[in-house]
């Protein structure tokens, strides 16, 4: 605590006629020192051991704030000490998440025959040639017909697509197909699920109708899309197409293709 210093209160003493008061006993003297009056009590002169002591306090108090503040700082505390114990772990020394998986499009033992893309292969059956317009998207093979050069009996097109899942792109490539025949009819679609962990999704939908040439001849026609899509969204559909008379006598090759197609995937 700090300490104010000033003169006592109140006015000091005034002085006794003729000097500082009657002397000691004896003959009468003018004046002389006698005791004087009494003078207010003067404080005891402080020892050099007290000063020792208060100094001594002084630094110890010194030394206990300095304490006080590296343990504030540092967080100091004893092992059971709540505020250590619930300091969070550094992240990442718990758990370390897999890595994003990428896909892989090597070719494989069976990317076999034509590919199409994104690791993607199918095995083109006999007779089944390559479309000779190469401006077309993916791969189209034409089956042509038998004895009769330059007029053909289906196709079979590959085609990829990231824009669509199975689902939406099977329906949007059969609404291609269908366009331009008459009297169409669009079987229920169908989820499947081919064997190959690969495929994600897999829809199918199958269509009949008339094509109408360019002389105005028309040909009865069968076909199916499938679409199958794999674990990175990407979807690789089989879009395929025959004169209804050879349908039945050529369907298994379509069936063959498609499951080259799911093999590869």
């Amino acid at each position: 605590m700090s300490q104010q210093y000033g003169p006592p209160p109140g006015p000091p003493p005034a002085p006794a006629p003729g000097g500082w008061g009657p002397g000691p006993a004896g003959p009468s003297r003018s004046g002389g020192w006698g005791p004087g009056p009494n003078r207010p009590p003067q404080r005891p002169a402080k020892s050099n051991r007290t000063q020792w002591i208060i100094m001594a306090g002084a630094i110890v108090a010194v030394a206990l704030i300095a304490v006080g503040v590296v343990v504030l700082v540092t967080g100091g505390g004893k092992a059971d000490d709540p505020a250590a114990t619930d300091t969070p772990d550094p992240t990442g020394t718990l758990y370390t998440p897999s890595p994003t998986p990428t896909p892989d499009d090597t070719k494989g033992p069976n990317d076999i025959g034509v590919e199409v893309g994104w690791g993607v292969w199918f095995t083109p059956a006999k007779g089944w040639l390559p479309d000779w317009d190469t401006s077309k998207s993916g791969k189209n093979y034409m089956l042509q017909q038998f004895n009769a050069r330059g007029l053909l009996d289906g196709y079979y097109w590959v085609r990829q697509t990231e824009l669509y899942d199975a689902k939406g792109f099977a329906e949007h490539l059969v609404d291609i197909e269908s366009n331009g025949m008459q009297g169409v009819r669009i079987g229920m679609g169908v989820a499947c699920k081919p064997a190959n962990e690969s495929i994600k999704a897999c829809y199918a939908l199958s269509y009949a109708g008339v094509w109408v040439g360019k002389t105005g001849k028309k040909v009865a026609m069968r076909g199916f899309v499938t679409a199958y899509q794999d674990k990175f969204d990407r979807v690789t559909a089989t879009d395929a197409a025959l004169e209804t008379r050879v349908y039945e006598r050529r369907v298994n090759e379509l069936i063959y293709m498609n499951n080259s197609v799911i093999k590869s995937m």
